[in-house]
């Protein structure tokens, strides 16, 4: 009678949480085009309830990473969560919307949208040797004028855009420089956020995926703070590859 129960214990169990198999998955075709790039990453399912997300790209090596965490299983899902770093730059170029006025007009202004006077902008034509600079307004507004200049063409899947490069200049209250770069259109509006007190953050990161036999199908991905931005990629579908 016990054997009976706890044949009828396990096919319950079975039956109600999926079952995960242990070793490396491989990301899956569908989602293996990225930025770009192709993406060749793993995700490796440790049996003690750890795992190691290897994120690899054709890209650029200088990008490939490592992320450790711990897994779990609801029903028919598998839960990933790890830490990882929220980039908060003093500088910030927060917003780039393509126009069609030949002019490229960059707003620098604080967190709480106040427009910031005498702010060093530096910019630099692609194929052109000088640098050129500016200054922002009383609106906290420069604007480089660019009717005489010809774009280039954008060709490929992926589109390019490297018209020009610009760098906004700043320094902290602490005398610190701050400078970020940005690409752009010739004819374009950009906005640019400058925060004293922004620094960066450990958060909490949530992925879930679907598991579907071998497979694990992406489904979410949530963080335990707002405006998160990680710089670190868990992206994909997976499909088991070796143990």
């Amino acid at each position: 009678m016990r054997t009976i129960l706890t044949i009828i214990a396990a096919f319950i169990f079975q039956t109600t949480f999926a079952q995960i198999k242990y070793g490396t998955y491989k990301i899956t075709g569908d989602t293996k085009d990225f930025g770009g790039g192709t993406l060749f990453s793993e995700l490796i399912i440790k049996k003690n309830k750890t795992f190691t997300y290897k994120y690899l790209t054709s890209t650029s090596c200088f990008l490939w990473y490592d992320s450790d965490g711990k897994w779990a299983i609801n029903k028919d899902t598998l839960v990933l969560t790890d830490t990882v770093i929220s980039h908060h730059p003093v500088v910030d170029f927060t917003k780039s919307k393509e126009t069609n006025d030949n002019k490229i007009s960059i707003l620098v202004k604080t967190k709480q949208d106040k427009p910031i006077q005498g702010i060093k902008v530096l910019y630099i034509f692609k194929n052109h040797k000088d640098t050129l600079s500016g200054l922002t307004n009383s609106d906290g507004k420069f604007v480089i004028d660019t009717k005489n200049r010809t774009a280039t063409k954008k060709e490929g899947k992926y589109r390019s855009v490297d018209d020009v490069e610009i760098w906004i200049v700043y320094f902290t209250k602490a005398g610190q420089e701050q400078t970020t770069n940005n690409f752009s259109d010739l004819s374009a509006e950009i906005e640019c956020v400058i925060d004293d007190e922004a620094k960066n953050e450990a958060v909490l990161r949530t992925t879930t995926y679907k598991i579907e036999n071998k497979n694990l199908v992406y489904l979410t991905q949530r963080y335990d703070k707002e405006d998160v931005r990680p710089g670190r990629y868990l992206f994909g579908s997976f499909t088991f590859d070796k143990e």
